[in-house]
C-alpha cells in the first residue's frame, strides 16, 4: 500500500519501525526497499519466518526509544499500528523522526480521539469495559478469557451480519471486532479469525493512546516537519494517518 504511494522506493532505504508479523514489512521488500525494520515483542520471530530469507531486510528486536540503527539515515521511515501504544506518543514519533536523512519522509498513523472509544457502555462502546477487565487478569489467562467471549459474541454478530442497526446496537454489548460489513473475506471461519485476531489485539493492549488530527500535526511542526499532510478517516485504518518530509538541510 504504502510503497505504491511513495512512487518507485527500488533501492531506497526504509525503516519500519515496529515489524509486526511484517505484512507492511512483505509489501516494501516486493517492491525494492532495503529495509531495516524492529519490533520490541516475539512478533519478530514471526517476521523472521515470513521474510527472513530476504537479502535486503535487516530485522531486529528492539525498543522504539532505543533504535539501534544509525540516525539520520533513511529515505522512509513508516510505523504503522504502533504509536498509540507506547508510554508516549510525542515521545515515540520524536525518536522515529531522528532516524529520518535530511529529504526523507516520515509515514505514521494513530487512533484518533473520539468519545465514543472512551466512555463505558452503554454511552461509548463495549471494548473499553472488557479491556479493562481483560488487562486485570493473568497473563497467561487472556487469550483464553477473549477465546470465550469472542466465541460467545461472533456467532450472534454473524447471524446478524447483514443488519446494520443491529451492529450498531451489539457493538455496545460486545467487544468483537466483526468484518463482515468493511472487508470482502472468503468463509466464515476467516470471519472468525479476524475477529479473534483483532478482539485479542483491542482488549490486551497495555497503552492505548488517542489524539485529535490537530494534536498530531501541531507536534510534527514542534520537531521541524515540512509538507505536512494528515488524513482522517471515519472508518477503517487507525483514524489518523500523517506523512511528512525533514528539510533538506
Amino acid at each position: 500500500m504504502y510503497a505504491r504511494r511513495f512512487g518507485q522506493i527500488k533501492g531506497k532505504n526504509g525503516f519500519g519501525g515496529c515489524s509486526g508479523a511484517g505484512r507492511f514489512t512483505e509489501i516494501l521488500l516486493r517492491h525494492g526497499a532495503i529495509v531495516h525494520s524492529l519490533d520490541y515483542s516475539s512478533a519478530v520471530d514471526a517476521n523472521a519466518i515470513n521474510n527472513g530469507q530476504h537479502q535486503n531486510l535487516t530485522l531486529v528486536q528492539a525498543d522504539i526509544l532505543r533504535i539501534p540503527f544509525p540516525k539520520a539515515s533513511y529515505d522512509y521511515v513508516v510505523c504503522l499500528g504502533v504509536i498509540q501504544h507506547t508510554p508516549n506518543s510525542e515521545e515515540s514519533i520524536k525518536c522515529l523522526w531522528e532516524m529520518v536523512k535530511p529529504g526523507g519522509q516520515l509515514v505514521i498513523d494513530h487512533y484518533r480521539w473520539n468519545l465514543g472509544l472512551v466512555l463505558p457502555p452503554p454511552l461509548g462502546g463495549a471494548e473499553s469495559l472488557y479491556r479493562w477487565l481483560i488487562l486485570k487478569l493473568p497473563m497467561k489467562s487472556r487469550f483464553k478469557f477473549v477465546k470465550a467471549i469472542t466465541d460467545f459474541w461472533f456467532p450472534i454478530h454473524w447471524f446478524f451480519r447483514n443488519y446494520a442497526l443491529i451492529q450498531r446496537i451489539l457493538v455496545r454489548l460486545s467487544p468483537v471486532h466483526f468484518y463482515y460489513s468493511h472487508f470482502e473475506l472468503p468463509n466464515r471461519k476467516m470471519y472468525y479469525e479476524w475477529a479473534l485476531l483483532d478482539t485479542y489485539d483491542g482488549t490486551t493492549d497495555y497503552y492505548k493512546n488517542y489524539r485529535h488530527e490537530s494534536q498530531i500535526e501541531k507536534f510534527l511542526e514542534k520537531i521541524g516537519a515540512k509538507d505536512i499532510k494528515i488524513t482522517v478517516y471515519a472508518k477503517g485504518g487507525n483514524g489518523i494517518e500523517a506523512i511528512c518530509r525533514k528539510s533538506d538541510v
